[in-house]
């Protein structure tokens, strides 16, 4: 049967209850050699230890049934601010004023190596990514926008998209350390699902990982294109847009000598229209959430050629299948294609009809 997703969970549990109880063994003996004070954070640390870990008994039996990007309800402090989406919860470490709170060691190791922490960026990374291969699939760019439907000029619609995530993250002032966490999350999601699509393009075994590596140096280039872009010309706009449409032309079109400068154009304007989106117009709760308003796609209709001919509309594209909603395609990590359904998290080998 298609893949379930929750063997991730049970197994990241397992291994946090151990660690739990092997620290619990050893903490008390070495408290008589610290000051007042230490003790105080250690003991306040530990009990917050110790209601995780009955929080995590109690529930043990009910998250055998979750899928692994549901999240389990996260104590609280005072100075840590709730979000929610429909059913699940992202916690971020911003206070009550709407300021970020310095996080301390204790934190930022709670983050990095505990359960919650870790299941907290698998969660908004996969949620991220999600949105970003979603936005990057739609048939509008390669029937209307008339970008080839192959692997390379794909991929590049995706590592572009998600290059806009990547600077949001860097940027984020609501919780500094988680964001590069998930950003470390989401470029390893880019780099599993990269792998996926290379098998499924049929090559041999032996060579994935040899095109993956080749793929990374592609995506890499693509990525600090637009970072000179914005950063050598942020006060130019004209060579800024200038510089967009070649890193577009390189990257998107492969460097095809017969694309149309009204086709490059119009993607350049998306790639300035996106940046400021991300940068300045989703708000913090949105992103926190993995809920990413994308806005709309370029307007594609009335292209015309270089000669200033319009240009036929697009019927078919070889390859490109159309997907009843809610279905999406997806893939195995082993590159075999199965379809699941956003809505009710059904999954299947067959394609929906």
């Amino acid at each position: 049967m298609p893949p379930l997703h929750d063997a991730a969970v049970v197994f990241a549990r397992r291994g946090l209850l151990e660690s739990l109880r092997r620290g619990s063994k050893h903490t008390k003996k070495h408290l008589r050699f610290m000051s007042s004070k230490q003790q105080e954070v250690i003991g306040a640390h530990n009990n917050q230890i110790a209601k995780l870990n009955a929080n995590l008994i109690c529930q043990s039996d009910a998250t055998n049934h979750r899928r692994f990007y549901s999240s389990t309800p996260t104590f609280l402090s005072d100075s840590q601010l709730e979000t929610k989406s429909n059913d699940e919860r992202i916690t971020t470490n911003i206070g009550k004023d709407g300021d970020a709170q310095k996080k301390g060691i204790f934190a930022k190791m709670w983050d990095r190596y505990s359960f919650q922490g870790q299941q907290k960026r698998i969660i908004l990374g996969e949620r991220l990514f999600r949105t970003a291969h979603y936005r990057a699939n739609d048939p509008i760019w390669y029937t209307e926008g008339r970008i080839p439907f192959e692997f390379r000029p794909r991929h590049a619609m995706l590592t572009m998209h998600i290059w806009f995530l990547h600077k949001r993250l860097l940027i984020d002032r609501v919780d500094p350390h988680l964001a590069l966490l998930v950003q470390e999350e989401l470029f390893d999601i880019l780099w599993n699902d990269t792998r996926a699509r290379i098998r499924a393009e049929g090559v041999n075994e032996l060579t994935v990982n040899k095109h993956l590596k080749d793929v990374q140096q592609l995506t890499f280039l693509h990525l600090t294109h637009y970072d000179h872009a914005f950063q050598e010309f942020a006060n130019d706009d004209g060579k800024r847009f200038e510089e967009l449409a070649g890193a577009i032309w390189i990257h998107v079109l492969n460097r095809d000598e017969e694309a149309y400068n009204d086709q490059l154009k119009r993607l350049a304007a998306y790639v300035e229209y996106q940046y400021v989106n991300l940068m300045q117009g989703v708000p913090d709760d949105y992103f926190w959430e993995g809920r990413i308003p994308w806005g709309d796609l370029p307007v594609f209709r009335d292209m015309k050629d270089n000669d200033g001919k319009a240009l036929d509309a697009v019927k078919s594209v070889p390859g490109l299948e159309s997907m009843p909603e809610p279905w999406v395609k997806t893939l195995t990590d082993a590159g075999d294609t199965y379809y699941w359904n956003t809505e009710t998290n059904i999954t299947s080998w067959k394609k929906p009809t």
